[in-house]
């Protein structure tokens, strides 16, 4: 499955423009909208075709003038990375997903070599929407900049900023990663297209490091403009249920000992 890669652009104007909005209310579940629920709207898996709009953490903005609604949706996901036998994340309430530490355990075919993507890819991935009444066409989006912030564990380090955005396109209105990807290991100086130091510092990710993501996503309404809606996750990564029971029978004493 191969996978599009988008960088918003930074300005360095944007350094002193960190507007940040209350957040809405979030919500979990099918992605609908307005806020409340009502209709629901439609999420397609990139390249496979696969429909799945459940168990997003998302909120509802109306951003919309002149007494006319316009709902903005805004959608985060932890999920299986390539499915089974990866397992399904868990949805712990508080906009968080537990997830399993450890690398990917899925495997190309028998004779197909490993794209160098998947080479530190864990065994979870996370997904997103952003839409306007329901719609990801470009009428629907025209005028939207979103941007990107994922901030690692214990001091792994960060990706992306809130303090600018770049335009809505189909690929940033649906889409699907993992922390694997080369590009989240770079910082905002030598990243292309951006080269402003100080905005992020790159996350050091290893799939087996234990503790809390938090990603956000925001959209503006011009590049470097107040932010309209956003949403927060949270995607908590402890100990596979395997490496539990290694631990376990590790600490019991005289498990190492040869029988008589």
């Amino acid at each position: 499955m191969h996978q599009i890669h988008i960088i918003a652009t930074v300005s360095a104007a944007a350094l002193s423009m960190a507007a940040v909005a209350v957040p809405p209310t979030q919500s979990f579940g099918n992605l609908s909208y307005p806020f409340g629920g009502g209709t629901q709207i439609a999420w397609t898996w990139p390249i496979s075709g696969l429909s799945d709009n459940s168990n997003f953490v998302y909120t509802n903005s109306n951003i919309g003038s002149g007494g006319t609604d316009k709902w903005l949706t805004i959608g985060l996901r932890a999920h299986a990375y390539y499915g089974a036998p990866n397992a399904n994340p868990t949805y712990v309430g508080n906009s968080t997903f537990q997830v399993d530490a450890g690398s990917s355990l899925w495997a190309p075919a028998a004779g197909d070599p490993t794209p160098p993507a998947y080479a530190n890819a864990p065994r979870w991935g996370f997904s997103w929407n952003i839409s306007v009444d329901g719609s990801r066409d470009a009428s629907a989006l025209n005028g939207l900049y979103w941007s990107m912030r994922v901030v690692g564990p214990n001091g792994t380090g960060d990706w992306g900023t809130l303090l600018s955005g770049a335009a809505v396109d189909a690929n940033a209105a649906l889409n699907a990663w993992q922390l694997g990807y080369s590009y989240f290991a770079a910082s905002s100086a030598s990243t292309p297209g951006v080269g402003v130091p100080g905005l992020w510092d790159g996350l050091n990710f290893n799939p087996n490091t234990l503790g809390d993501y938090q990603f956000t996503i925001a959209v503006r309404q011009s590049a470097n403009g107040p932010i309209v809606g956003s949403t927060t996750m949270t995607v908590s990564v402890v100990p596979a249920p395997g490496a539990l029971a290694l631990l376990g029978f590790a600490a019991i004493p005289g498990t190492r000992r040869r029988r008589a």
